[in-house]
């Protein structure tokens, strides 16, 4: 209506009044077309998220927390028995869901399912936050409008510990902001922060946010009225806060310092992420002056959203809401080696509150009647179709983009046992227990170049005959690099990175005599390009798959013609073939790198 301001309830808000959204009952819309523009437009956003769990691409990370968390089914124990660099409590609270799904290829669709819940409940903190602090009319729209981020949709799509982080420092900030700030409100907010802190090492970044979001605003309530500090009720809630923040990270602690496993975890999450030179730590950058930079813009932000309050209790809270996130972003971008899609989690849904006050100010200068009576039937809707056909164009979500990870796990799980050994590069088939221990992602592939981890993979896929590995190993070093692509072999043609044991056996002696090496030992089978192959292996007729030990081996063709290679003879019988003409590219791309890294 002109002459409402859309972006703030008609009734001032005391922080012990309800929730104007409690009290009148509306969680949509108002009734006629803006109520069906967003049922239809909330309803579009449900349909195409559930497109994206089950076609949008696996992240390397997803895989990687699944397999983490089959440890725990397992009974192995991470950071001891299994290397990870994530806190733990989002792979316990997973275990037990998981030992109930089972072994099967489709695990990470049932896994991100498990997940969406949290999507809706960071929704709903949203709405709450929006109408308690804002207004209640705008309160679905700001919900919808955060939902409908592509980085945040995409990305709270993915099964990863981020998704439950971020949800549980929107309801700590619910907590925080929803009444009185009395000792049992302190005590609540802070056993939420610490279960953040469960969830991620990061957290300390968003509670350093919180807190100069909190300096902002009381000062900018105090500083003109000269108002005293009551030190005592400070202490006191910093202290109960500490309190129940203290909980959950010593629970953990006390657990695994019981299982003589809290060094394994200390070193895995805390020292193996802080490696100096690291990214933008190695350089000098602009980077590291934005948090300073960004000072004045915060304060400005602060006056803006004090000074529209209605009331000195509410422009504290209001602050705190709006501060806090771009304060988050600014220490993150400023002094974080590198800034990464999940790490927004926490702070992109509050981004489109950021605008109540700037469009505030804009309408308190000027004021368009015509602007006004359609901004909520027409300019709000538009806008979060703007961002649906954002999401839909961003990725081609009517392709099965997860095909590759599905076949690759069907794959591992139809050509080995439970106690097998299966290589990759971030525990990217989920169920079997990999032959090295360390993950390489970012920054362990780092301390391999610099040599402060070993590269001892080729050693262990020996040691352990470990029949499947993945094959684009371009992040370790060359050679062993070269190790793996001579060694194993594509044999699939929907999972080109993971390869079964075996090789090509090159060109023959003129009397059809090949000799070769094993350096994985294994059931092997002999496979011709042509026809049905026949012939001798070391000197005894061959008649199927026979175990080759490591060490030299020769092998007379009889029968079959074209090129021929030995072949995990699992993978033999399962009926797959090997896929000569990918091996070879996948070798001469490794040896050049070899050659250009030599």
């Amino acid at each position: 209506m002109p002459g409402l301001n859309p972006f703030s309830n008609p009734e001032p808000i005391t922080p012990s009044s309800p929730a104007p959204a409690a009290k009148a009952g509306h969680y949509l819309p108002e009734r006629g077309w803006e109520r069906t523009a967003w049922i239809a437009l909330f309803a579009t956003l449900v349909v195409v998220k559930g497109m994206a769990i089950v076609h949008y691409r696996i992240d390397s990370d997803e895989t990687q927390h699944a397999h983490v968390v089959w440890a725990w089914t397992r009974g192995l124990l991470p950071y001891r028995d299994v290397f990870d660099n994530h806190m733990p409590l989002f792979h316990m609270a997973m275990a037990p869901l998981f030992a109930l799904l089972g072994e099967h290829p489709y695990i990470m669709v049932e896994l991100r399912l498990a997940v969406l819940p949290l999507f809706f409940v960071c929704l709903w903190c949203v709405f709450k936050l929006t109408a308690q602090l804002f207004s209640v009319r705008i309160a679905p729209w700001v919900a919808l409008a955060s939902a409908a981020l592509p980085t945040f949709f995409y990305t709270s799509t993915e099964f990863r510990p981020d998704i439950a982080w971020a949800t549980v420092w929107l309801l700590a900030l619910v907590v925080a902001l929803g009444g009185v700030f009395t000792p049992r409100r302190a005590f609540a907010l802070g056993v939420l922060l610490g279960l953040a802190l469960a969830l991620s090492i990061k957290t300390p970044v968003l509670w350093a946010a919180l807190g100069i979001a909190a300096a902002i605003a009381f000062g900018l309530n105090a500083w003109p009225r000269k108002q005293r500090v009551a030190w005592r009720r400070v202490a006191l809630a910093l202290a109960v806060m500490a309190g129940g923040a203290a909980l959950a990270p010593g629970a953990i602690a006390l657990f695994f310092a019981a299982k003589g496993a809290l060094p394994a975890l200390i070193n895995c999450v805390i020292r193996h992420n802080i490696l100096p030179g690291l990214k933008r730590w190695g350089r000098i950058s602009f980077n590291r002056w934005i948090f300073p930079v960004s000072i004045p813009a915060l304060l400005g932000l602060g006056v803006l959203v004090h000074r529209q309050a209605p009331n000195g209790a509410v422009a504290v809270r209001r602050v705190i809401l709006l501060v806090m996130p771009c304060a988050f972003a600014a220490l993150l971008f400023s002094y974080s080696p590198e800034v990464t899609r999940q790490d927004c989690l926490p702070y992109f849904p509050l981004l489109p509150l950021v605008a109540i006050p700037f469009l505030t100010w804009l309408r308190e200068k000027v004021t368009i009647p015509a602007v006004e009576a359609r901004f909520f039937r027409w300019i709000v809707p538009a806008v979060c179709l703007a961002e649906l056909l954002w999401i839909w164009n961003l990725n081609p979500l009517r392709s099965n983009r997860m095909k590759a990870t599905t076949r690759s796990i069907r794959d591992v799980l139809l050509l080995t046992g439970r106690e097998d050994y299966v290589m990759d590069s971030e525990g990217d088939y989920v169920f079997r227990k990999r032959p090295y221990y360390w993950v390489f992602e970012t920054v362990t592939k780092a301390r391999i170049r610099l040599g402060l981890i070993p590269d001892e993979l080729p050693d262990a896929l020996k040691t352990t005959g470990t029949p499947l590995c993945y094959l684009y190993a371009e992040h370790l070093k060359p050679a062993t690099s070269v190790f793996i692509t001579s060694n194993y072999i594509p044999f699939d043609p929907d999972a080109l990175d993971l390869g079964v044991a075996g090789k090509e056996l090159g060109a023959p002696s003129p009397d059809g005599t090949y000799s070769f090496d094993v350096a994985i030992p294994a059931s092997y089978a002999v496979a011709s390009e042509n026809g049905v192959t026949a012939g001798t292996m070391d000197g005894a007729s061959y008649v199927g798959a026979a175990w080759l030990g490591a060490g030299r081996h020769t092998f007379r063709r009889t029968a079959g013609s074209g090129r021929a290679a030995i072949f995990l003879g699992r993978a033999a019988g399962a009926g797959f073939q090997p896929l000569f003409d990918a091996s070879e590219k996948i070798i001469k791309e490794e040896r050049k790198r070899k050659a250009a890294g030599d």
